[in-house]
């Protein structure tokens, strides 16, 4: 029950979340002279974040931690790290086992391992789902058969694949880091995810694994770098004032990564 919380309960603090709500207020409350202006708030709190000149400065704002705490040149460790998220299974009518936009975080890894950055990949994601007798895998099975597919060596891989949150995450490969007696890790992940799993897995490695050196690596970026993307025009300005899906989608992810870090926090989680 608490995992189900932990997902339902920041979907009101969403914008789109927060501005449903105030909508149903302004509708039940309609001969209140607040109502209008009720329903304008929530329509502004969904329209600004859908703005790609909102959504695209939010992300920005996260990559570019991701590239300062990034070690470079990359050192060697004893192990790659690929965090979940990434995967979809496989399956009919699938061909197999397929990558969805976080997917860079495997591919990542297994590019590293071929660059001879580790001797070792560790894939980590548990089965995260609500319905009854699921029949899929945890995604870390995935992982496994996906890199293996791409030419790891099965004894290379080592696997975690009960974690559903990147604070379990931490917790497993402590334990895991303790017992081979690993000195460092490469831990990958999304750009935008990688400010809250580094501040995580440092805070909890620092108290369960001290001696391991955590070594963040990101991949999986959402944007162009700003001085590669050309300068702008009126017609790229007037592109950015337009509200899409996509902006909004943006958005709520980096709510999602300050929110998540927030209550992390709260809890002493890092």
């Amino acid at each position: 029950m608490g995992f189900l919380l932990s997902k339902l309960l920041p979907s009101l603090l969403y914008p789109l979340g927060v501005s449903l709500l105030l909508q149903l207020l302004a509708l039940v409350g309609r001969r209140r002279r607040w109502s209008p202006s009720l329903a304008t708030v929530g329509l502004v709190v969904l329209a600004l974040p859908s703005l790609p000149l909102v959504s695209r400065p939010l992300v920005r704002s996260l990559e570019d931690q991701a590239v300062a705490l990034t070690p470079e040149p990359l050192p060697r460790a004893d192990a790659v790290l690929v965090l979940g998220g990434g995967l979809r299974p496989g399956g009919r009518p699938r061909l197999g086992v397929e990558v969805n936009e976080s997917g860079d975080r495997l591919l990542g890894g297994v590019r590293l391992l071929r660059q001879q950055r580790a001797p070792l990949l560790v894939v980590s994601g548990g089965r995260v789902s609500f319905t009854a007798a699921d029949p899929r895998p945890p995604e870390a099975v995935n992982a496994r058969r996906l890199a293996e597919e791409l030419g790891v060596a099965p004894a290379a891989i080592l696997s975690l694949d009960t974690p559903r949150t990147t604070a379990e995450e931490a917790e497993q490969f402590a334990s895991l880091a303790r017992r081979h007696r690993w000195r460092s890790v490469l831990l990958v992940t999304s750009a935008l995810h990688l400010p809250r799993a580094t501040a995580t897995f440092r805070h909890t490695l620092g108290r369960q694994a001290p001696a391991v050196r955590v070594l963040p690596v990101a991949t999986d970026f959402l944007l162009e770098p700003a001085a590669g993307s050309g300068a702008m025009t009126v017609g790229s300005v007037l592109m950015d004032l337009i509200p899409d899906a996509g902006s909004l989608a943006l958005s709520t992810s980096v709510l999602r990564e300050w929110i998540g870090l927030v209550v992390y926090r709260w809890r002493g989680q890092a």
